[in-house]
Order: C-alpha cells, then sequence, then structure tokens
C-alpha cells in the first residue's frame, strides 16, 4: 500500500495541473489585493488610507488578517472545489483515458487499494493547496498590509450577528483550525469526483460532472424557495469549517457536521470501491 501511494504521489508531482493549481491560486490573491487597495481607495474619496486600514464599521477593520479571512472564504466556496475535482477527477479516468488503467489493474493489488491510494494522494493535494493558500494570504497581507486584530461584522461573509472580535494570536490559530477543517470538509467532493472517475472513462467528464453537481446543489441550496432542502445537501455541512472564524467557536455544531462530512465522504468512497470492483475494464 506504501508503494503504491508513492507510485501516485510521483505521477501528481509529474502532472502539469498540479502546479498550475498552485499558479491559479497565486493570481488570485493578487486579485483579491487589487480589489482591496480600490475598495479602500473608493471609500475615502481616491486617498487610500495606510495599510488599508478604513472602513465604515472601524478604522482598524482592514488589516492582513481581514484580507486573508476574506480571500480563503470567497476562494473556498468555488476555486478550491474545483481544483479538487480536476485532481481526483483524473485519477481513475485519467488511467483509463490513457490506456494504462488494465495494465494496472493485473498487477497483484486490489482495486480497492488502488482507489484507496488515488485518495489519499488526492486529499494530500487539497490539504497542499488550503494550507499554502492560507499561508500565501497570511504572508502578503503582513507585508502589504500589516496585521491586526481580526474584527468580525454582520455582513457578505455570514459569520456572525453582531460585532466581535478575535486577537492577533488567536486568529492565527483559527487559521490554523481552518486549514485542517476545510481540507475535511473538501474530501467529500473529491471522493464525489473520484466516484465519476471510475463511472466515467473521460477525466473532464468526471471532472464536469462533480463541479456540476456540487453547483447544483450549492445554488439551490441557497434559493429561498429550497430552503428546506437545504439540511439534505453536503454542501450545507461542507460550510462546518467556517466556524473557526467565530468569536466562540460552536464546537458542538463543529463536531456533528464534520462527522456528516466524515460519512459522505465514507459512503461514496465505499460506493466506488464496490463500482470499480465490478468495472470490466476493456481498454
Amino acid at each position: 500500500m506504501l508503494t503504491l501511494f508513492k507510485l501516485e504521489l510521483e505521477k501528481l508531482l509529474r502532472a502539469k495541473s498540479f502546479y498550475l493549481s498552485f499558479i491559479m491560486l497565486i493570481g488570485f490573491v493578487v486579485l483579491m489585493l487589487w480589489g482591496f487597495y480600490t475598495y479602500a481607495a473608493r471609500k475615502t474619496g481616491g486617498q487610500a488610507v495606510e495599510q488599508f486600514k478604513y472602513t465604515y464599521e472601524s478604522k482598524q477593520y482592514f488589516n492582513g488578517l481581514t484580507f486573508a479571512l476574506y480571500s480563503v472564504l470567497f476562494s473556498f466556496t468555488l476555486l478550491l472545489p474545483i481544483f479538487v475535482s480536476m485532481s481526483a477527477g483524473s485519477q481513475i479516468a485519467g488511467e483509463s483515458r490513457g490506456g494504462t488503467l488494465r495494465m494496472i489493474c493485473t498487477r497483484p493489488i486490489s482495486r480497492a487499494s488502488l482507489v484507496l491510494a488515488k485518495f489519499l494522494v488526492t486529499a494530500l493535494h487539497a490539504g497542499l493547496l488550503l494550507t499554502f493558500f492560507i499561508g500565501l494570504n497570511l504572508l502578503v497581507g503582513l507585508i502589504f498590509v500589516g496585521w491586526g486584530s481580526l474584527e468580525l461584522y454582520p455582513g457578505p461573509l455570514n459569520l456572525v450577528d453582531e460585532p466581535g472580535k478575535i486577537m492577533r494570536d488567536e486568529a492565527l490559530i483559527r487559521f490554523a483550525y481552518a486549514a485542517l477543517s476545510g481540507t475535511w470538509a473538501l474530501l467529500v467532493v473529491a471522493a464525489l469526483a473520484l466516484l465519476c472517475s471510475v463511472i466515467f472513462n473521460s477525466p473532464v467528464q468526471a471532472t464536469v460532472m462533480t463541479i456540476a453537481a456540487y453547483l447544483t446543489l450549492y445554488i439551490v441550496g441557497r434559493v429561498e424557495f429550497f430552503e428546506h432542502l437545504r439540511p439534505y445537501f453536503f454542501t450545507t455541512d461542507m460550510d462546518f469549517w467556517r466556524n473557526v472564524f467565530k468569536p466562540d467557536i460552536p464546537w458542538q455544531s463543529l463536531w456533528h457536521n464534520a462527522c456528516i462530512c466524515g460519512a459522505y465522504t465514507t459512503g461514496l468512497l465505499l460506493t466506488t470501491v464496490i463500482i470499480f470492483e465490478r468495472k470490466d475494464i476493456v481498454t
């Protein structure tokens, strides 16, 4: 199993898409920095305040931690699930399209081990992406904006109902929590993409079907007409990681939703193994 994992990891590191995902995240951070600058300049009538520390809520609201929070929350909704879907969706389907899947399955390894190894590699990729992205945002925020306390207000982030504050050192710990809990949430998307990768022989089709399912549930779950269905969508439980940024972390709710995400991931992986074990590989 360890040898199989190392082989799959080598394949991942040789893939151009692996490095492209990190480059795209860097580009996103640059755009976020430009957006913060133009917002601050517009709010001050064209005179940007030093270190962006201006907003209508508090003069200390805009700092590097706030910048990192906005960047991570915005990207997690759409950008990171796409990269995870691309990575997981090409695991089995990519072997099938390349004509190597049949040869791999003739080796003295179980198909369940192959699925598990590919999932672990995808999980590692997801963890590296999110950790790198959070670290990059904090570094950029420190250099170009400057750190301070993390002030929270009711608004577009939908984190709190009343103003709150998290001190700097505690906020950095919360970002570490976000890296762990966010990766755990992304594993649901990874497991779904791996299932699609077994069902479809095309990596593109597997990725598109995963993204389509994710976006459909995410969007429908936020339409008021379907509010009663929202608790049954896995996209709803995936949002649990955001709770680490609340002034008082609701640990009971957080663990509950984390367990549900784990159940989704496990169920999807078991389904993937069952289908793959019965799959007739002819190419």
